[in-house]
């Protein structure tokens, strides 16, 4: 087990002048520095590594910064840009690996206007523009229904993305139901005054060895919920002493088991432990729920997603899987609605179209709705490679696999939902 991140949160002034962002952050940046530092020592006295320092802030569009208008809409994209990259630069100076706020929350705006479309044409400027910067789209919520023209952004954001790297994708993703406070990137966001911090963990090893000190289903439920428990505990017990101490506020920790891309650190390892021959196999949803379901949900401070995750290049078995073809898109989204988190890091044909994204991108906003759980999608097409062709990135967090299959649309229709004019939809 690995603490993934400490991801600190707290209100950034986007837009005034750089000295003032500047003078305003140092202080609270230096109390964060000090507390990631003695949180670190704290773990590490456990037995514990800390992978990453993040921090996340509010979205970065507010309809309550009238800075936002102040300036014609070109001086103010290029402000933005700038600025960026000029926090980038303050948060690698304390010491933080990335640097996360979503774009806007489009599933509150019943409509975009000229300026919001115009930001969100920019987002894949700013993230080829900035190194360590994370970004989402929130389209959905089950109060406040799905932003269909949103989710059409989201797959233009992401079909710009993939050329002529796709690996930027990585950086953003589309969100429904994704509050603040969730400590995994990109979807992190911040909306509080207060300073606060979160935890996001690595631990599908945890979780193969619950399983393989297990004789039973039943009794693989109780060592699951009591490894989860257990952690719950050692981890919040460090985080309140120093949270009081630094007058900052603990959220909470995400309990989903992330995986790393080796074999005994794989949540596919775990599902195919459980008896499944294979993940991909009927039986992994059952798999999939169990290991889910065992996660303490009567936690104060269990926060996020707290489910199963299913990142196909972050895990060594799921990636081998996908590239023995054992399951495919459809597949995904079934163990979505088990709280597998979402579709994540997913290999898709480089020729996938806007139109196709949009309705993947759509579904999983109906799943996320209708049983009202967080899921997020960072979809990943990879040029010139179709269907079954290999893939391999030259990073240690990714695991080699091949594009993943699914159900392409002839493209013929054009009075379909893609091409219409609807723009905001809410079940009944």
């Amino acid at each position: 087990m690995r603490i993934r991140a400490i991801t600190n949160g707290q209100i950034i002034p986007f837009l005034y002048k750089n000295e003032s962002i500047l003078s305003f952050m140092q202080e609270n940046l230096e109390n964060f520095s000090n507390l990631n530092n003695e949180l670190i020592n704290a773990f590490e006295d456990i037995g514990v590594q800390v992978q990453t320092r993040r921090f996340c802030s509010q979205p970065l569009f507010s309809y309550d910064n009238k800075l936002f208008y102040e300036n014609n809409l070109k001086d103010t994209l290029g402000d933005i840009k700038v600025q960026l990259r000029f926090l980038q630069n303050i948060f690698q100076d304390y010491g933080f690996d990335y640097f996360a706020c979503c774009m806007m929350l489009t599933h509150k705006l019943p409509e975009l206007g000229i300026f919001e479309r115009l930001l969100l044409n920019e987002v894949p400027v700013f993230i080829k523009n900035t190194d360590n910067f994370f970004t989402s789209l929130p389209v959905a919520s089950t109060r406040d229904g799905i932003n269909i023209t949103a989710i059409k952004s989201g797959a233009k954001i992401i079909k710009q993305l993939s050329e002529p790297d796709p690996f930027n994708n990585l950086n953003f993703c589309v969100s429904a139901n994704v509050g603040p406070n969730f400590p995994f990137f990109p979807a992190a966001y911040h909306f509080s005054d207060k300073p606060a911090f979160s935890l996001a963990l690595e631990m599908a090893d945890e979780v193969i060895m619950a399983i393989e000190e297990s004789n039973s289903l039943k009794e693989t439920q109780f060592n699951l919920l009591s490894k989860f428990n257990q952690i719950y505990d050692d981890v919040t017990f460090i985080c309140e002493k120093l949270g009081r101490k630094f007058d900052m506020e603990f959220k909470g920790v995400d309990l989903s088991p992330a995986p790393f891309p080796e074999e005994n650190k794989s949540i596919g390892t775990a599902i195919e432990k459980l008896g499944i021959e294979y993940f991909g196999a009927n039986g992994t949803l059952t798999g999939v729920a169990l290991i889910k379901n065992s996660i303490p949900i009567d936690k104060e401070k269990v926060i996020g997603f707290s489910g199963f995750f299913q990142p196909i290049l972050e895990d060594y078995i799921l990636s081998k899987r996908l590239a023995e073809g054992k399951f495919n898109l459809d597949s995904l989204l079934l163990y979505s609605t088990m709280c597998g988190a979402g579709l994540d890091v997913i290999p898709l044909p480089g020729d996938i179209t806007e139109q196709e994204l949009f309705y993947i991108l759509l579904d999983l906003c109906t799943i996320s709705i209708r049983l009202n759980k967080p899921l997020t999608a960072r979809l990943m097409p990879i040029p010139g490679r179709n269907v079954g062709d290999e893939v391999e990135f030259d990073f240690e967090y990714f695991a080699p696999s091949r594009i993943i299959d699914f159900r392409r649309l002839t493209g013929n229709k054009k009075d379909d939902l893609f091409n219409s004019n609807e723009k905001f939809f809410k079940f009944l």
